[in-house]
Order: structure tokens, then C-alpha cells, then sequence
């Protein structure tokens, strides 16, 4: 639970001191008041990234040099205080006042978001989709955090490699020699990382099932999330399988590799596909049956979590009961008021989340990046 917030020279905020009810908390507030910046505040804390695309001179208010952002926390019944302080050049996290690294404050403080842009990841690129699982895999497994962070720093190594190679920096013998290095090290985090989405998506398959039942009223409706290698279906793989998958491919496309100077080979690469009724959603689904996999998905999480945990991760909803029907909004907002998680929205009108309200409800008005209680 995140008991308070201060605020100092974030987006268009040059000062606040938030405090939160453990259940429902409202930011209410036009259009480009500030609302998302707090929302944003929340999750830059507890995962180090945005949920939506900036550099780190957008977070700092014009004139000003840093942003600053403290929480008091509570968690498995000890408290916490988290800093992060946001420069051009670095962020610094902190922990009860220690220097920490992003990896190890999502492993402490998990968080599922609801935004506009997660709603519509069915259509967009197969990025979005995978941005999905990996935050899944992080929300649910601490030790995935390491293992996804390990990952993208090696294939961000091989990368280099390749560019160097693509740019003449290096002769072909080093570059093949420098490949043969970091190969091994690369394929056994990429299998596992493989591995970790597959378990995933298998284990939540149940769990989504029953949210888009609850959804969309429909006892018959029958949802499944494939994951896809190189064209084929890799959903019941086991890891050994995976591996060689991988080494085959890295054969196959190592010339083409070199041409390209990039990594054609990974989970960076492999597809998630949701289906819906043993359909590709992405072709056969309406946009709102895709919002209503995105939010099945999501709440699965949710619940999924909680079973493996014992407790609910916070919950972030940046406008989006304002882009669902009313069908869809009433029934993510009685998934909500069920559930004992503590929950952050923001809004512009307060009647939609209205039934959320309750004696543990706290509204935030934002106007031109002013709080008001």
C-alpha cells in the first residue's frame, strides 16, 4: 500500500503531498491538468519506466535542473520510503534512503496498468503484445526482473556487435570470434526468458478464460494466448526444445545477421498471438472484443497474482473506463470494487467510477497541475 506521495517539479507539477486510502484513490481533472503526470509519478517509482513513451528531460518541469518523487509505503507489514530522483541523464532510485537499481524496486512493488495504449495492443505491433507478458512475467516472479534485465543487456551487447561489423568497425574474424563468446551466454537467457512466457501463458490460460467469461457474459467463449517461434506455435514446449529452435535459427540467419547488423534471433522477435474462439483476435475481433481480451488478460494478472502471492499488486487506470462500453466498464469496475487491492484512476467525469466510491475513497481534484482535496 502506498500511504503518500511528494511531488516536486514533475511534468507540470512543481509541488504536492499526496495522501492515499488503501482502497480507491480519484484523480479527477480536464484534459491536460496533470492527472496522468501523477498516476505516472506511481509507477515511475515502482518500475523505473513509463507507461507512456519519454526521455528524462520530459518528466522535469520547465526552468528546473531535476524532478524529485518520494512514497511512504507499506508492504507485507513494514514500511518503506522510495525516492527517485529523475536528472537529464540518470534516474536514482532509492530505497529507505539507499541507493538502489530499478530491477530490485519492481521485484518489491508489483503493479498492473490499465491505459488507453495497452487496449489496443491486439492491433498494434507484436512489441505491445510482449510488452504484455514480460510485464506479466515481472508482476508475478521476481527472479524474471533479473532475468529479463540480464537479457536485454546481452542482446543489446550482441547488437552492438553486429552494428560494429554492419559499419566496418570490425573485421569479419573478430566479429565472428566476439559472436562465438557471447552466443551460449545469449541462447541460455533467451530460452529461459522463452520458457518463463510459455509457463506463463499457460498457467494463466484458466484465468483469462473465466475474466472474459465474466465480461462478456458468455459461458461458451474460449480464449487462448499462443506463443509463436519463427511460424510455429511453441505453446507446449518445453525448454530443450526452445533451446534447439534457437540454435537452428541462429544457423539459418546468421548471414543474414551480419547484413542486417542486427539480432535476428530471440524472444525479441517471437509472437504472441490471443485467440479468440480459436481465432487470430488481431483479424477476426471487433475492437471491443480486443479491449475485452486486453482487460481479460489484465485481470487475470491480477487474480493470478494474488493467488500466488496472497496479496493484489497496486493498480493503475489511466482513463480507460472513459474508452469502454458500458458493458465493459460495469463489468471492470465490479472486478475492481471485489477485489481488496489498492487501486489509483484517473478520470474526467466521476460519475464512471462512481460505484468504486466508498467510505475508503479518497478524490484528488487536478487543475493546472494544482491538488485539491
Amino acid at each position: 500500500m502506498i500511504k503518500e506521495l511528494k511531488i516536486r517539479n514533475f511534468r507540470n507539477i512543481a509541488e504536492a503531498r499526496l495522501q492515499f486510502s488503501p482502497r480507491v484513490n480519484i484523480f479527477l481533472g480536464q484534459n491536460g491538468q496533470g492527472k496522468t503526470n501523477i498516476l505516472e509519478s506511481i509507477y515511475l517509482l515502482c518500475s523505473g519506466t513509463s507507461f507512456r513513451y519519454a526521455e528524462n528531460s520530459n518528466f522535469i518541469k520547465t526552468g528546473s535542473s531535476e524532478s524529485l518523487l518520494f512514497a511512504k509505503a507499506e508492504l507485507n507489514q513494514l514500511d518503506f520510503e522510495l525516492g527517485l530522483q529523475i536528472l537529464k541523464s540518470k534516474k536514482t532510485h532509492l530505497i529507505n534512503n539507499k541507493k538502489t537499481s530499478a530491477v530490485e524496486v519492481v521485484k518489491r512493488f508489483p503493479c498492473v496498468i490499465f491505459s488507453p495504449e495497452s487496449l489496443t495492443s491486439i492491433k498494434e505491433g507484436d512489441d505491445e503484445r510482449r510488452q504484455l507478458v514480460d510485464d506479466l512475467l515481472m508482476s508475478i516472479k521476481p527472479l524474471n526482473v533479473d532475468l529479463i534485465s540480464q537479457f536485454r543487456k546481452t542482446l543489446k551487447t550482441r547488437n552492438k556487435i553486429l552494428k560494429n561489423f554492419l559499419n566496418a568497425e570490425t573485421s569479419k574474424v573478430e566479429t565472428e570470434n566476439l559472436l562465438e563468446s557471447i552466443n551460449p551466454i545469449f541462447l541460455k537467457q533467451a530460452a529461459e526468458l522463452c520458457s518463463q512466457r510459455v509457463q506463463a501463458l499457460q498457467a494463466l490460460k484458466p484465468f483469462i478464460n473465466s475474466a472474459m467469461q465474466y465480461i462478456s457474459q458468455d459461458k461458451n467463449v474460449d480464449i487462448s494466448v499462443e506463443y509463436v517461434i519463427s511460424s510455429e506455435t511453441a505453446t507446449n514446449w518445453e525448454q530443450n526444445q526452445i533451446t534447439e529452435k534457437l540454435i537452428s535459427r541462429m544457423k539459418q540467419l546468421h548471414d543474414a545477421e551480419l547484413a542486417s547488423g542486427v539480432s535476428l534471433v530471440g524472444p525479441q522477435k517471437h509472437e504472441i498471438v490471443f485467440l479468440y474462439n480459436q481465432n487470430n483476435s488481431r483479424f477476426y475481433c471487433s475492437q471491443g472484443q480486443q479491449r475485452a481480451l486486453i482487460l481479460s488478460f489484465k485481470m487475470a494478472q491480477i487474480v493470478y497474482h494474488r493467488n500466488l502471492h496472497g496479496a493484489y499488486p497496486f493498480l493503475l487506470l489511466d482513463d480507460v473506463l472513459s474508452e469502454l462500453d458500458a458493458e465493459k466498464r460495469a463489468s471492470l469496475i465490479q472486478f475492481l470494487s471485489e477485489i481488496n487491492a489498492q487501486i489509483f484512476v484517473t478520470t474526467t467525469d466521476l460519475s464512471l467510477p462512481l460505484s468504486m466510491k466508498s467510505e475508503n475513497c479518497t478524490v484528488l481534484n487536478i487543475r493546472d497541475g494544482q491538488i485539491e482535496i
